[in-house]
């Protein structure tokens, strides 16, 4: 079977880091300054890109702004929700719930944005039900996101670890592995890009239908890191690392 033009190129984009080419420097949008936003604004700015960062709270923004920025090529400012929607490139890094929210309540529409999921649902508790009648996680996929939003091209980045892993870059002197996942190629190859610029490891993971998969591999991560009692900066790592 050949495989597209495009395929091979994310096959290549996979394990290939990218340094920052001079006079073009990518634009990234931020919406929300919680922990996970803290690490992605910190991954892009050190990566180069000029981010806009945006979240309910302009003291958190702020403030999350400048640490991200210390010692980076790139820049971070806090912004409002508008402003931060304009780049082509828009990381969500607010609740599953929340991010929907926010797709639903805004009044113009987000096509041809190459939007980014990087959280995942919160688990139901283990031991009870949840509402899928089933123990355990829970997850909705993307079917709800990509409703919100059906003009954008959707991406599902996946850090293999918790937020302060991410902000690090590093488990164990590894880089984080980043699963990315997509059914808009040229978008899967501007979010691996990043993701490798900015010291992470993306790792290609497919079609966007395996967001699903990706976000039970973020709730193991997750009741094994509780059992574990582990602390901040646990990360699962795909060996060998090549």
């Amino acid at each position: 079977m050949k495989r597209s033009a495009h395929s091979r190129r994310i096959r290549r984009n996979t394990f290939r880091r990218h340094p920052a080419s001079e006079g073009t420097r990518m634009k990234v949008g931020i919406i929300g300054a919680g922990a996970m936003g803290r690490a992605m604004a910190r991954r892009a700015a050190l990566a180069g890109a000029d981010v806009l960062l945006a979240d309910p709270s302009t003291v958190l923004a702020r403030r999350v702004a400048r640490e991200a920025t210390a010692g980076s090529p790139g820049t971070v400012a806090a912004a409002t929700a508008r402003s931060a929607l304009r780049p082509g490139l828009v990381i969500l890094a607010l609740d599953r719930a929340e991010t929907l929210a926010f797709l639903r309540s805004q009044r113009r529409p987000l096509t041809g944005k190459v939007l980014v999921e990087v959280t995942a649902p919160r688990p139901w508790p283990y031991g009870t039900e949840g509402p899928c009648g089933t123990e355990g996680p829970c997850g909705t996929g993307m079917g709800d996101l990509t409703a919100a939003a059906p003009g954008a091209s959707w991406v599902r980045a996946c850090a293999a670890g918790d937020a302060e892993s991410i902000y690090r870059g590093l488990i164990d002197g590894h880089p984080v592995d980043v699963f990315v996942a997509a059914d808009d190629e040229p978008a899967k190859i501007r979010v691996i890009e990043l993701a490798n610029r900015s010291g992470l490891r993306a790792l290609d993971a497919g079609r966007l239908d395996r967001a699903r998969i990706l976000d039970e591999l973020t709730s193991l991560g997750r009741e094994i890191s509780h059992r574990l009692a582990a602390p901040e900066g646990w990360g699962i790592k795909l060996l060998p690392s090549w």
